[in-house]
């Protein structure tokens, strides 16, 4: 019977110990998990932890501001607000969902709201813009009735803002939407996002990287059903503001030239000399920016795209023109560069047109203006003194000139869209007509600014602001203090000094007693050349070109009007207008009154 319990007692030992084993065991089991949960494993079970109850939110870096010469404000940033929702409310867009009560209580158009839902949602945007820019009693009825309202939020948004609309349009241009292709890494918040905007056109699109500065990372404490409820954001990553721009452009300047171009089709610019900055410029017709940034319908988006004038199109450096008459500062040159004409050469006296091979090339005035030498004829603009002049030249001799005032040759603006022109010469019209199929006729039309030549706006105001200062490296500046602008004459043009000097008298000739008078100014010189340019089209173009004071000149200015018909009539009272309000601005700056 001992024994017997012995044996008992043995069993029960074992048992015991088995059992104490296995609590063991188990209790080192669990120490292990603790330990790898909260040591080793810490790091991601934290971050795990954190995702539950925070959320990164991306902040969109406000884009920097264009501000004129003075300091005044052209484009900046608003804030609006936006009713927005998750992704899925298209596709969960049940009778009682959040999607469809909105739909209702904002009696929006279902059909044409869903569409445009899911046309946000295709192109990768995180959240979904149902109302844009919401007013406040759609605001209210979201915050108010939020509990009934799962997934929506009002959202800040900023937009950008044109203050002076249609005055900037073609120089500032405008933002839009990042298309598909343009879009990044989604996990770089410092790259292009669904739903970002980016300059679309103009000194937007050109100085795209410096404006738009660099988006932050923060963490978001939000609740359950993702409501932002902490007061502490966590910053990840900071936001870097996009930089401000100050534009040459004078802002009572532009307005003025504005006011003087009267919203005529045709552009004109203005140079500050001898430093080539934009003063002002002007392109018509022209648009409204700002209708980009709220929003432009399809409606009116057509109507601008099916304008027979063109309201999208850069005139400045986009649309090309024959320079007509005032052209003929290049043939001027270009025949003293020669040696083929002298300052007071005399050829044949014009009685209205000049016969070369069977046909009769007319002068712009009918009844001839008789016998004058070359100074006569650039005052008067007679067309068969230069027919006489150009025949005396070879193309490449024009076209040297032409190169070398800037024409036929981009002018290095920041605008992408900038067009070269047309200087033909023997191999261009060997090219588009076939060699020996051309003739030395084509010179008559060339030598008077016809034919096939073609120009910008803004490069013949570096023309005429070459001739003005005898600067061949001048080129037009936007932006105020800028790398790029030049703050000393660069070389002198590879012309004889004498035969600048001599243009430059004979272009005061013009305006004082030629066919430019209507430009005449009471206490200011003007040295100036009209132009009346042929237009297959349709009526002719205006011309003037003029720089100021004639015998030491700030201001270089270039105005042409589509179909206006001559450009000692129509153009050259635009400069007058303008030149006044310039040389009155340039007063009230110097005295601290502007």
């Amino acid at each position: 019977m001992n024994g017997g319990r012995r044996e008992m007692r043995g069993r029960n030992l074992i048992q015991a110990r088995i059992l104490r084993g296995v609590i063991l065991l188990l209790f080192g089991v669990l120490v292990v998990d603790l330990f790898i949960l909260q040591i080793v494993q810490h790091d991601y079970y934290k971050g795990q932890s954190l995702q539950n109850r925070q959320v990164q939110i991306r902040v969109k870096a406000p884009r920097g501001r264009f501000l004129d010469r003075e300091g005044r404000v052209l484009a900046d940033n608003v804030y609006l607000a936006d009713i927005t929702l998750p992704r899925g409310a298209v596709t969960e867009a049940g009778p009682d969902s959040t999607l469809a009560k909105l739909l209702r209580w904002f009696s929006l158009p279902q059909d044409e709201t869903l569409d445009r839902l899911r046309e946000q949602k295709e192109a990768g945007r995180p959240r979904l813009t149902l109302v844009a820019n919401a007013d406040m009693p759609r605001i209210a009825t979201v915050e108010e009735r939020r509990r009934e309202l799962p997934g929506a939020r009002v959202e800040a948004r900023a937009s950008r803002r044109y203050k002076h609309g249609p005055q900037l349009a073609h120089i500032i241009g405008y933002v839009g939407e990042v298309r598909p292709e343009e879009v990044g890494d989604e996990d770089d918040h410092r790259a292009h996002q669904p739903g970002d905007t980016v300059g679309r056109e103009g000194l937007e699109a050109a100085w795209e990287d410096e404006l738009r500065g660099e988006s932050g990372l923060f963490l978001k404490e939000v609740n359950a059903v993702g409501r932002v409820v902490g007061s502490r954001d966590i910053p990840l990553w900071p936001v870097v503001p996009g930089g401000d721009i100050a534009l040459t452009v004078a802002l009572a300047l532009q307005e003025s030239l504005m006011a003087a171009m009267d919203g005529r089709p045709g552009a004109a610019v203005a140079l500050s000399l001898p430093s080539g900055e934009v003063l002002a410029a002007v392109s018509n017709p022209t648009y409204d920016p700002n209708l980009f940034t709220r929003g432009i319908s399809s409606r009116e988006w057509n109507r601008l795209l099916d304008d027979p004038q063109h309201p999208f199109l850069n005139r400045l450096v986009q649309a090309t023109y024959p320079p007509g008459s005032p052209y003929k500062i290049v043939t001027s040159l270009a025949g003293l560069k020669a040696e083929v004409v002298g300052k007071w050469t005399h050829f044949e006296p014009c009685w209205g047109s000049y016969r070369f091979g069977n046909r009769n090339f007319r002068c712009w005035r009918r009844s001839g203006h008789g016998d004058l030498d070359h100074a006569g004829g650039l005052v008067h603009s007679c067309d068969v003194f230069y027919y006489q002049l150009g025949l005396r030249l070879e193309l490449e001799q024009l076209r040297d000139v032409a190169h070398m005032l800037g024409l036929g040759q981009e002018t290095g603006s920041p605008f992408a869209a900038e067009v070269a022109g047309n200087i033909p010469d023997r191999v261009w019209y060997d090219e588009h007509y076939g060699p020996g199929r051309w003739t030395r006729g084509v010179l008559l039309n060339n030598a008077i600014g016809q034919g096939e030549i073609l120009v910008t706006p803004l490069q013949m105001a570096v023309l005429t602001a070459r001739v003005a200062v005898n600067d061949s490296d001048l080129v037009p500046h936007f932006r105020l203090g800028g790398d790029d602008a030049s703050s000393s004459a660069g070389r002198p043009l590879p012309l004889d000094t004498g035969d600048i000097e001599w243009l430059r008298r004979t272009m005061t000739r013009v305006v004082d007693m030629g066919t430019g008078t209507r430009a005449r100014l009471e206490a200011i010189e003007v040295a100036g050349k009209t132009g009346t340019a042929q237009n297959p089209h349709g009526e002719d173009h205006a011309w003037f070109v003029c720089f100021a004071p004639a015998s030491a000149p700030v201001v270089a200015f270039v105005v042409i009007l589509e179909h206006g018909g001559h450009g000692g009539a129509v153009a050259a009272p635009v400069a007058a207008r303008w030149l006044t309000d310039f040389f009155a601005w340039r007063e009230r700056s110097s005295t601290g009154g502007a």
